[in-house]
């Protein structure tokens, strides 16, 4: 039998990726968003219970991406976001309660809630200690989650997701600072380029999100990324390679109090899903700044 998978945030990033994934997996993919359309099955609005009950429908899975998706954001408008990233999450949870009762909920967490206090892969088991509103979000919405002991879910900490067709965040920042100093000599960066980050492609964030679905455990909380560090410096050089700029990066060494040192996973737990990173990161970056250039 067709499985249905009901998307919240269905028409940003992360969400519309999956729908086209799990299209092709054969599903039936319904969606909320609160701009957009899709061509069926779609509720345009927040993703609260007044307008998650005009779903009548009974869904196989729901994953939960609604809410904020920056950092940056969460910082500027604290109680609207948190509204957003909490709020949701509670009246989804009191949704599948009443109605959806038998649906596996996927929810889609962050490396944000790890903080500063790493230095190297970091273990599903670490303490909660975010260092952004955005993490603290995400650290209340998990700790509801762990409370609530009357539905099936799977906890996935996103680290550094990127992809064709991101138009946010550090890599599509960079893209579009080289092209518009293609001529200059030098660049300004920000930061140090020491952090160090872990990036998975969007290929893979789909990937994973199917295995934990299909999961015979429920109320895992897995890591989402490839378990391989890389210096920010790095990445930006492999970028400006790739535009063929042969100006010189230079880093301001400035350090935001919201921005990690250091965030890599541990992926041990995620393996034993049977996860297997595909896009390895100087193939990803090549499709990436291939996409930007066309755009």
């Amino acid at each position: 039998m067709t499985k249905k998978i009901l998307i919240t945030g269905i028409n940003g990033f992360i969400g519309s990726n999956c729908a086209k994934y799990f299209k092709r997996q054969n599903y039936d993919v319904y969606g909320i968003d609160i701009f957009g359309n899709l061509e069926n099955n779609f509720v345009q609005g927040e993703a609260d219970l007044n307008n998650l009950r005009k779903f009548n429908t009974k869904f196989d899975v729901i994953l939960h991406l609604a809410g904020t998706g920056q950092v940056s954001i969460s910082q500027k408008n604290p109680e609207i976001e948190r509204t957003k990233t909490v709020k949701s999450s509670v009246d989804l949870v009191e949704y599948m309660q009443k109605y959806n009762k038998n649906a596996r909920l996927i929810y889609i967490s962050s490396a944000a809630i790890y903080g500063n206090k790493h230095n190297g892969p970091i273990k599903e088991e670490a303490e909660y200690a975010p260092i952004s509103i955005y993490g603290e979000h995400k650290k209340e919405v998990e700790e509801f989650l762990l409370k609530t002991n009357d539905i099936d879910y799977q906890i996935i900490r996103l680290f550094s997701v990127y992809g064709e067709g991101l138009r946010k965040q550090v890599l599509w920042d960079f893209c579009n600072k080289v092209k518009n100093n293609i001529s200059n000599k030098q660049i300004e960066c920000f930061g140090t380029g020491d952090e160090q980050r872990d990036f998975i492609h969007i290929d893979d964030v789909a990937q994973l999100i199917h295995l934990a679905i299909n999961s015979a455990e429920n109320k895992m909380i897995i890591n989402g990324a490839t378990g391989k560090a890389i210096k920010i410096a790095d990445i930006f050089k492999a970028i400006k390679n790739l535009f063929e700029y042969d100006g010189e990066l230079c880093f301001n060494n400035e350090i935001s109090e919201n921005n990690p040192k250091c965030l890599v996973a541990d992926i041990e737990k995620s393996k034993k899903l049977g996860y297997r990173p595909k896009v390895e990161l100087q193939y990803g970056l090549r499709r990436y700044v291939e996409w930007f250039k066309e755009i």
